[in-house]
């Protein structure tokens, strides 16, 4: 049975969010999941590298090393899975090779995007004077990925786009962003939990496939949230520039 599709450009609530992002998970389900096991492979490594190797320089050393790949896996997973978001939302279906194709072809720019976020959100934190105004700008640009993949932006407009979008609406965006990641957060948390005593391949391999499981859900309501803040923004515009008389 064919359900109804779901567009993704449209104003939504905090529960629309996150009922509409559940939704397009559950719909697309095999090809969402499977375009984020990609992240699954360093998790595991990182956890035999804690069993095996007997230094604990050794272990921080590569699991360092193992952490920072991990973002930058991320990072490419999350755009193919916006870029997947854009083919469904379009009436396809989204392959593996095709948004892994399409994300690799704007990793460097979203990746620039980002390192340029986080330095001067760092730059920022490390004074104590400084940190109200590195947590502003952290929520201000949240949406560098979406700009991106979904705008096409250059890295300084990616952060220009996304501090627009969320403009007038701070806090509303970190409440619901605050909500997303703790939706996404706490299945893991429990799990992490259960096998806390659980030899650490055992663990890492679990805990890397609950991540893959939870991230298009989370890459899914970022995205529905900033085009909600898109569609609030231009309908604020449109009411500003034709005044009810």
């Amino acid at each position: 049975m064919n359900e109804q599709r779901i567009a993704l450009r449209q104003r939504r609530d905090l529960s629309e969010i996150i009922q509409a992002a559940f939704n397009l998970y559950r719909q697309n389900f095999a090809p969402l999941f499977v375009i984020a096991t990609v992240v699954v492979p360093l998790g595991i490594a990182s956890a035999a590298l804690q069993r095996t190797v007997d230094e604990s320089v050794g272990v921080a050393v590569a699991v360092l090393g193992i952490a920072v790949l991990q973002l930058a896996v991320n990072l490419l997973a999350g755009a193919a899975i916006i870029t997947a978001l854009t083919t469904i939302d379009q009436g396809g279906g989204p392959t593996f090779s095709d948004t892994y194709d399409a994300a690799f072809e704007r990793f460097w720019t979203l990746l620039g995007a980002v390192l340029r976020a986080l330095v001067i959100v760092l730059l920022l934190a490390i004074t104590i004077i400084g940190l109200p105004w590195a947590i502003q700008r952290m929520v201000r640009w949240l949406f560098v990925e979406q700009a991106v993949i979904l705008d096409g932006a250059s890295p300084s407009a990616a952060l220009s786009r996304s501090a627009t979008a969320v403009q007038g609406r701070w806090w509303r965006t970190l409440g619901v962003a605050i909500v997303i990641g703790l939706i996404s957060a706490l299945p893991a948390s429990i799990l992490a939990a259960v096998l806390v005593f659980a030899p650490p391949l055992v663990a890492g391999t679990a805990n890397s496939f609950m991540n893959a499981l939870l991230l298009p859900f989370g890459v899914t309501a970022m995205t529905l949230l900033y085009l909600d803040l898109q569609v609030r923004k231009e309908t604020d515009e449109r009411t500003a520039s034709n005044p009810a008389p």
